[in-house]
């Protein structure tokens, strides 16, 4: 991490989203020579990212895209495993059944893809800290105290930060 990174979990998060951007289209193309589906290779590729977002210090890492790439190889084991136990030879065909299904129709996934890009980009319009609040919040499940004590400020300014975050999305819907 450099020496300009002055608040670890907004420096973090921004070498996170450039990690994701960066390997992104490498893991789907990775999952793709090896999966079903396009779906399951997107899916592999959310789960990697999650993998890593759960890994205390994975920027300390010196070879971080091979501990990716490791990463993304173990899900594909994993994968391979649990089809492996669920052959279809020791189950019914449920194929033949008509089931309605409740998967969402290509112009949801695309709709709600959009409305994703939206919000990403509308995250990035905010302050660091502002950022940072809202990842603390909404993907590390953190309480407002525990988010000031980790950015040293108060409960206040944590809220107002939030405040001003969930205004900006909610332009997005």
């Amino acid at each position: 991490m450099s020496n300009a990174c002055l608040n670890e979990t907004v420096c973090s998060a921004s070498h996170f989203d450039a990690l994701a951007r960066r390997l992104r289209q490498p893991l789907m193309t990775f999952f793709l020579r090896r999966a079903a589906s396009p779906a399951d290779a997107e899916e592999m590729v959310q789960e990697v990212f999650v993998r890593l977002l759960r890994r205390d210090n994975l920027f300390a890492l010196q070879n971080l895209d091979g501990y990716v790439f490791e990463t993304a190889a173990n899900l594909m084991r994993d994968k391979v495993r649990r089809d492996t136990a669920r052959a279809s030879d020791r189950h019914d065909d449920v194929s033949v059944l008509d089931i309605a299904t409740e998967a969402p129709s290509a112009e949801d996934s695309v709709a709600a893809r959009q409305r994703l890009d939206r919000m990403m980009s509308a995250l990035d319009t905010l302050s660091p800290r502002a950022q940072a609040v809202v990842l603390l919040r909404r993907f590390e499940d953190m309480s407002y105290a525990q988010i000031s004590q980790r950015l040293g400020i108060s409960v206040s300014a944590v809220e107002k930060h939030m405040i001003r975050a969930m205004e900006v999305l909610r332009l997005v819907d």
